[in-house]
């Protein structure tokens, strides 16, 4: 008789135990505020959960015109965006809302999250408090 093997599908972290969730430079938009949860999955009608948790991505892209954030941005300023963890390392991005990819695929390197363009957004271990509003210590998951 063989025992029926374990799965060898990873579990994908939540909240602060994902490598994702931080703060992080973006050189397309030095001192601007890039913000990453991954906050679980969302309860379908019928009582099940996608296996994919969800990633929520909070940003400001500073004032117009202006290449470089130097001003901390209203709440109304901040945008959204959302995607799924697809494992560990590996997540999708919905950018569609700010014209970009409705599937821009991320991959976890070392110290920061990769994609497809050669972009890297550098995770900042102690935070970017100074990117956020200045009402704000951190931002919520809600509006």
């Amino acid at each position: 008789v063989v025992a029926p093997q374990e799965a060898s599908a990873t579990k994908a972290l939540t909240g602060p135990g994902s490598v994702f969730t931080g703060y992080y430079d973006d050189p397309n938009h030095p001192g601007c505020l890039r913000q990453v949860k991954v906050v679980g999955s969302p309860l379908r009608g019928d009582g099940t959960r996608s296996p994919y948790p969800v990633v929520e991505v909070k940003g400001y892209d500073g004032k117009e015109g202006e290449k470089i954030c130097k001003d901390r941005p209203e709440r109304s300023q901040i945008w959204t965006v959302e995607g799924k963890l697809k494992s560990k390392e590996e997540a999708s991005f919905d950018f569609s809302t700010k014209g970009g990819p409705a599937n821009l695929p991320g991959k976890w390197d070392t110290d920061g999250i990769l994609f497809p363009d050669g972009n890297k957004w550098v995770k900042v271990p102690l935070g970017t408090p100074d990117r956020l509003p200045a009402d704000m210590r951190t931002l919520t998951s809600g509006p």
